[in-house]
């Protein structure tokens, strides 16, 4: 990847991106492989401050994103029949993504700042499939679905007096989805004309470093391509299948001192049409919705020993309900907390971090979302991390260190089961690394 800017003035900025990229993977737990990640980005940024009294800055920005992703049950593992597949077979997919955004700053005072700005995309996709003894590239490409959105957002900023401010957002989306090839007596089009967005947010901002705030905000999001198109039952789900609503209070504070800092933060919303997978084994899905509660908590803080020691921690718990079936929803993370203590003394430094995550007995075993189900109840475990670093000159910087010092065998209970590429579910847990060392080298020029 690569990025050119230019700058003419000290108000103008021009910006040019460029990427492509390639990879494989070998999957543990499922039927196929990944033996092709082919991407390609562009991308062209303007920005254009200072333009008068009123409008403070004025972005622009287009891109095209094209991902080709190809799974087979062969190239990188011999075949065996299974996961409803008889025979060695490849699946290609591909995506073209192209978008925009402007956006334009107005003040008209300094104690009043608005965002306003438009957004859209297209992103058609098409597959093809093959064998071993077909290859898929001897075959049409063909189109399944199009996608598209159109977005109408803005954001004030007030600032009240000298400690408090309020902070406000509004959106209008337009989504449509198109499905091909069509099934007769169906639709082949979903539209939402507006798809509201917002919130209210009051922040208040002491002199003595102390932070609180409160919010409340509702979005909908509309549903993707692996939640309308791929499931097994996937003319019920086009057709049915509701945006998922979220409505959520958050509210938290910081506090900071001259040795110490902390802070703590908590929401609970309302989420109406959940979108939920049911897994039925193999390569089988469906999807539906259901009403759901969620809530959490977190918390952390540091504090300075010494001029070289600072000391840290963090706590964090989420819980969410399926309502409708009256029971947990899946893919809740655990309560979980970190430990940790930094060294910095001249051109040295180092670090420990411990990391403690309780067992999970929430769960919705064959329930889950598109990258990830539920196994079942999963195992607490802790992992103890170094690492140490020193400091050659100003441009360069060495670190090296060891994850999962002791070697501890455990997994994580959000196992990214699924596959946002091809909607593809794991049948088995799969464990995370043991021992890992890692050297990493930072230079600045």
């Amino acid at each position: 990847d690569v990025a050119l800017g230019w700058t003419p003035d000290a108000d103008t900025w021009l910006e040019l991106t460029a990427g492509a990229g390639d990879g494989e993977a070998r999957y543990g737990g499922r039927g196929m492989d990944g033996t092709q990640f082919q991407r390609e980005s562009a991308g062209l940024r303007f920005e254009k401050t200072n333009l008068s009294p009123v409008l403070r800055k004025l972005e622009a920005q287009i891109y095209t994103n094209r991902a080709d992703h190809v799974m087979d049950n062969f190239s990188l593992r011999s075949f065996a029949p299974g996961g409803g597949m008889a025979m060695p077979m490849a699946s290609n997919v591909r995506r073209t993504t192209t978008g925009l955004r402007t956006a334009a700053t107005w003040q008209w005072s300094p104690a009043t700042t608005l965002l306003t700005g438009v957004d859209a995309l297209r992103s058609p996709h098409d597959k093809r499939m093959g064998s071993q003894m077909v290859p898929y590239t001897t075959k049409p490409w063909v189109r399944d679905a199009k996608f598209s959105n159109l977005g109408l957002f803005a954001e004030l900023t007030q600032q009240l007096d000298a400690d408090d401010k309020l902070l406000t957002g509004l959106r209008l989306d337009r989504a449509q989805a198109w499905r091909y090839p069509g099934v007769q007596g169906d639709s082949n089009h979903r539209e939402r004309q507006a798809l509201p967005s917002g919130f209210v947010r009051w922040e208040r901002a002491s002199q003595d470093g102390t932070t609180v705030y409160a919010g409340l905000g509702h979005v909908q999001r509309f549903p993707d391509y692996w939640e309308l198109i791929s499931p097994g039952n996937s003319t019920t789900a086009f057709q049915r299948l509701q945006p998922e609503k979220t409505t959520q209070i958050d509210v938290g504070a910081s506090w900071k001192r001259q040795d110490w800092q902390a802070w703590t933060s908590a929401y609970v919303g309302q989420v109406q049409d959940y979108i939920l997978f049911d897994y039925q084994g193999g390569m089988s899905s469906s999807v539906r919705n259901v009403q759901a509660r969620i809530a959490g908590w977190e918390a952390g803080a540091s504090y300075r020993l010494n001029a070289a020691l600072t000391a840290q921690g963090t706590l964090a718990y989420a819980w969410a309900q399926n309502t409708t079936d009256d029971r947990p929803l899946p893919q809740t993370p655990p309560l979980e907390a970190k430990l940790g203590l930094d060294y910095q003394q001249g051109a040295w430094n180092a670090g420990a971090l411990w990391r403690l995550v309780a067992a999970q007995h929430r769960h919705a075993t064959g329930q889950g979302n598109v990258v990830g189900k539920d196994f079942g109840p999963s195992a607490g475990f802790g992992v103890f991390s170094v690492h140490a670093g020193y400091k050659v000159d100003r441009r360069l910087k060495l670190t090296a260190g060891i994850d999962n010092l002791f070697d501890r065998a455990y997994a994580e209970h959000l196992n990214l089961a699924g596959n946002a590429g091809f909607g593809l579910p794991a049948g088995v847990r799969i464990h995370e690394p043991g021992r890992t060392l890692w050297l990493r080298a930072d230079l600045r020029y």
